[in-house]
């Protein structure tokens, strides 16, 4: 699932960059999706993290994010999925999650918004890319 999730977000990125770079719900959404990244790695690592994960990114610091996002997953999965995480949620509640469980979390969470990406850029008539997971795995075997 993070292999899927580092492909689909490259793509949207690309995708955003060639047919919609001003499009700020397009734009905002992408951002968002790499900065709860963020939110939940600086967590995981027990770091400060920044609340502000409705900022805007350009199209290189998204790139830059995603790039360290792949690796940060890779080296996540060499460690113990079912240590546990104690962390503060945005709303200030306190709760408590294993790292597999937050993976999990990450690729629901990015599916979730790059389909409303796609609802969004389909309104103005444009066909979305397919970045169903179907797809990620059509591609990855031929």
């Amino acid at each position: 699932m993070t292999e899927y999730s580092c492909w689909a977000n490259e793509a949207w990125i690309n995708f955003i960059e060639r047919v919609g770079p001003a499009d700020e719900f397009l734009v905002k959404r992408m951002s968002h999706i790499l900065l709860g990244e963020d939110a939940w790695f600086r967590r995981m690592a027990g770091v400060g993290l920044d609340p502000n994960v409705w900022s805007v990114l350009t199209f290189d610091q998204m790139r830059e994010r995603l790039a360290q996002h792949c690796d940060v997953y890779e080296s996540l999965l060499r460690s113990d999925l079912s240590r546990i995480v104690d962390y503060t949620r945005f709303t200030g509640e306190k709760y408590r999650s294993p790292i597999s469980d937050i993976l999990v979390h990450l690729s629901h969470h990015g599916a979730h918004h790059r389909a409303q990406m796609a609802t969004h850029i389909s309104a103005q008539g444009v066909a979305p890319i397919n970045t169903d997971f179907i797809q990620f795995c059509l591609i990855k075997h031929l």
